[in-house]
């Protein structure tokens, strides 16, 4: 019997990273032919604002009023953290503007990176940019409620998140 080569685990990052951006891609564009990516996106701000306490960890609106200071800094290391999934952490440079507000900047994408190769390779007419637009509008919607602001900035090779306590 042959033997097969193991994939290392770098390779199967890799696959499954493009396997996420080709599906966000085909989402993207077949929503958006069928004319119903604005509920797409309003149905995923519900799901995330359903599952951002549990995400979180913590009764986000009750400790914001209690210790906003410490609510966002916790709440900015868990993101950060989770970013690292799909981006290295020397990509994302964090910026404390005060203890209630913080900045995340992502600098060469690699989410965006791999959106422009795809729908070069797959010669699809939508802007590469469109996964950075949708976390941009799921994430600004699903943070009301919460005593939260967020906003997001696109730049060429990345984006600025800004997170406020109100």
């Amino acid at each position: 019997m042959e033997k097969i080569k193991e994939m290392s685990l770098e390779e199967k990052y890799d696959k499954l990273f493009d396997s996420y951006v080709l599906t966000e891609a085909m989402y993207y564009a077949f929503l958006e032919e069928l004319g119903v990516l604005d509920k797409y996106y309003d149905f995923s701000a519900k799901l995330t604002k359903e599952i951002m306490p549990k995400y979180l960890g913590i009764a986000l609106k009750v400790f914001t009023t209690i210790a906003p200071g410490k609510a966002l800094q916790q709440l900015t290391d868990q993101m950060v953290y989770s970013q690292q999934s799909t981006i290295p952490l020397s990509n994302i440079e964090l910026t404390r503007v005060s203890d209630r507000e913080v900045a995340i900047r992502i600098k060469n994408c690699p989410i965006l990176k791999r959106a422009r190769d795809l729908v070069k390779k797959l010669g699809l007419d939508i802007d590469p940019k469109f996964i950075c637009d949708k976390e941009v509008k799921v994430s600004a919607e699903a943070s009301k409620g919460f005593a939260l602001g967020v906003s997001m900035r696109l730049e060429e090779d990345g984006c600025v998140s800004t997170l406020k306590i109100k």
